[in-house]
């Protein structure tokens, strides 16, 4: 069924993944997920809470969807797409810039 507001959503329809994505590209995803965990961590060392806690839970999320996105294999953007995809348990499309040009290049090297 297509949805008047979006042009390329569907619902109820069974959509892959836009590409699957090679070991070393999750393993990369799951790389960027720990640096995103330490930075997290890290500004908790922030003296005033009022900006520790909000760097904090962006950094967790950023961080804990990138690891998401290297277990179950997301190939798009790990912010938007990954826990939604898991949760929801169907593959849910998102785009992303940075991903497309680093995943071209671990492509390259294997």
């Amino acid at each position: 069924m297509k949805m008047p507001y979006c042009s390329e959503c569907t619902l109820g329809e069974a959509a892959g993944p836009s590409h699957a994505i090679s070991s070393r590209q999750r393993f990369a995803r799951v790389i960027v997920g720990f640096g995103w965990l330490m930075v997290a961590w890290g500004s908790f060392h922030v003296p005033v809470p009022a900006i520790a806690w909000p760097l904090a839970l962006v950094a967790g999320w950023i961080g804990l969807s990138h690891i998401v996105a290297g277990w179950i294999g997301y190939p798009d953007c790990p912010e938007l797409g990954a826990i939604a995809t898991l949760l929801s348990r169907r593959y849910v499309p998102t785009r992303c810039g940075p991903w497309v040009a680093l995943d071209r290049w671990l492509e390259s090297r294997s």
